[in-house]
């Protein structure tokens, strides 16, 4: 019973982690850049670094949290890749305490949790590729079967926009969030998917054409 309560703590935790992704991604496809740079060259310049800061997400390792975070990257290993965070929280549910560190640049904000200093949850949020996949259209989002793999649909549409990964009782649990590269009726469209241990469990969509 403790460890079922256990895990409830846990889904409640990382649920509030994924929120930021569908919210921050969304508000951001709705906001207007006013400060564009002058220069092509800083518009690559610029590009390149938030490209560059969207990829480090990937360096970054989460552990079972069932298990302590064993097998997650450590609050120094994460420093090392993304420096000194630019916020600090923590968090408790049901005696399960969590701290969250996030790091923003570039409009783009990378959260990750930790507990037993590992880290057991990582989120991205804020970022927007720019695509050469194929266009995610309403009738393509209903063509995607539950069960249908992570890989292929990354493969297919290329990297999400938004991602939250976390790992519980062995399985590697994914929500990716796309806001670009997909046909819109309106402002504010998105599509979302969640994975379980590589296969397609839930989906959502808001305004798609």
């Amino acid at each position: 019973m403790k460890r079922r309560k256990n895990v409830l703590s846990v889904v409640a935790i990382c649920l509030a982690a994924l929120s930021l992704v569908g919210c921050s991604n969304s508000s951001s496809s709705n906001k207007s850049d006013n400060n564009k740079p002058k220069s092509n060259q800083k518009v690559k310049k610029t590009n390149t670094q938030k490209t560059s800061f969207r990829k480090s997400f990937d360096k970054i390792q989460v552990g079972d949290v069932m298990q302590q975070g064993n097998g997650g990257s450590t609050l120094k290993d994460v420093k090392n890749i993304l420096g000194q965070p630019n916020s600090i929280s923590a968090t408790e549910v049901k005696g399960f305490k969590v701290k969250s560190y996030s790091w923003t640049k570039y409009g783009t904000t990378i959260m990750v949790q930790f507990s037993h200093k590992k880290a057991i949850t990582k989120t991205v949020s804020g970022f927007k590729w720019s695509r050469n996949s194929t266009k995610l259209t309403l009738k393509a989002f209903n063509s995607i079967k539950t069960g249908s793999s992570y890989k292929g649909l990354v493969n297919t549409y290329g990297e999400p926009d938004g991602l939250n990964e976390n790992v519980v009782l062995g399985k590697k649990n994914v929500t990716a969030v796309y806001v670009t590269g997909i046909k819109a009726k309106n402002a504010g469209a998105s599509a979302s998917f969640t994975f379980a241990d590589d296969k397609l469990v839930s989906k959502t969509e808001t305004n798609l054409k």
